[in-house]
Formats: structure tokens, C-alpha cells, sequence
């Protein structure tokens, strides 16, 4: 082994220098991290203002106590973010508000069933349904259904079930009209 000061000195790397990385490169970075941040933001946000108005809502309900219900008006204060509402009046007795927070990638719901006198009574998070918190709604249309057949004198019996016949059950014939 030779061991002259000499060979001590190049036996040692040279630095290498750093490669740098170009102007242009570094503010594609920063504005694709800017973007995705955006969007983390926004969906966030949605996400968030729809989750803080159940938290609201059933806050609400829970102090309204046995009767369960509160103004439409209350609710209105309660709601958080900006949202689109659509208002369905197609139930005879019930209408249907429908908020929607639009993020990103989702969307997030909350329906309202409200009655005549502007009482939210019952509210989901789904996005569509036939009922709402477990109570189905009657249209308009179905109900003048069922008042033009029952005004025609024929009771509508359930699919499948046939009133039984007190003689059948008895175990005699049935009577013949």
C-alpha cells in the first residue's frame, strides 16, 4: 500500500455540483401544487359546510323534543355554504326542498320534507328517493288517482288479497248471486 500524501489527495471524490433545475420547470411545479391544493379546498369546503348543517339540523331537532319539528325559517340560519335549492310542491300535503353542495368530485345533499305550516319534519342526506327520513311522500297526481277511483264506487283492494267469503271459512259452499 502506498500511503504518500499524494495519493491521499486524489483518493478523494470531487463534489459533484448540483444539477439545477430550470425557472420554467420550478413554475409548472408550483402551479400544479397551487391547482391540487384548489381542488382539495373546494371539495373540502362543500364537504364540510354540508356535514356542519346535518350537525345543525339534528341539533335542532333534538331540542325541538317530542315534537320533533322546526321552522323552515330556523333551518335557513342553520345552513352552512352556498348551495343550490330546488323546491319540489308536487306532494299533496308535503314539499320537498333539496340543497345541494357542489365540490369537485361529489356532490353533497341534504332533502328536507316540510309541511303546510313550514315545519321541517323529516331530512336525509340522499341524493334522490322515494322517501325522505323514512316518510314517503304523496303526489298530486297519485292522490286525484285515488279520488277519481274512489268516487267510481270501486274500492281498490291490495294486490293479491281477496276478501275471503264467511261460507268458505265455515267450510260450506260459496253463496252464487
Amino acid at each position: 500500500m502506498n500511503s504518500t500524501p499524494e495519493a491521499a489527495e486524489t483518493s478523494e471524490p470531487t463534489p459533484n455540483p448540483k444539477k439545477q433545475i430550470s425557472a420554467q420547470r420550478r413554475i409548472v411545479s408550483w402551479v400544479f401544487i397551487a391547482i391540487l391544493l384548489g381542488v382539495v379546498l373546494l371539495e373540502w369546503k362543500a364537504k364540510s359546510s354540508q356535514a356542519n348543517t346535518v350537525k345543525g339540523l339534528e341539533a335542532a331537532l333534538e331540542t325541538a323534543g317530542d315534537v320533533g319539528e322546526i321552522p323552515l325559517q330556523q333551518f335557513q340560519t342553520i345552513k352552512v355554504g352556498n348551495t343550490s335549492e330546488e323546491i319540489d310542491e308536487s306532494g299533496v300535503i308535503l314539499k320537498l326542498y333539496h340543497y345541494r353542495w357542489n365540490g369537485i368530485f361529489k356532490t353533497y345533499n341534504v332533502r328536507l320534507l316540510v309541511d303546510e305550516g313550514d315545519m321541517v319534519i323529516a331530512f336525509d342526506e340522499q341524493a334522490e328517493g322515494d322517501t325522505v327520513g323514512g316518510i314517503k311522500r304523496i303526489s298530486k297526481k297519485n292522490m286525484q288517482a285515488l279520488v277519481k277511483q274512489n268516487k267510481k264506487g270501486a274500492p281498490e283492494e291490495p294486490a293479491g288479497e281477496k276478501q275471503a267469503d264467511p261460507k268458505e271459512d265455515a267450510g260450506g259452499e260459496p253463496s252464487k248471486k
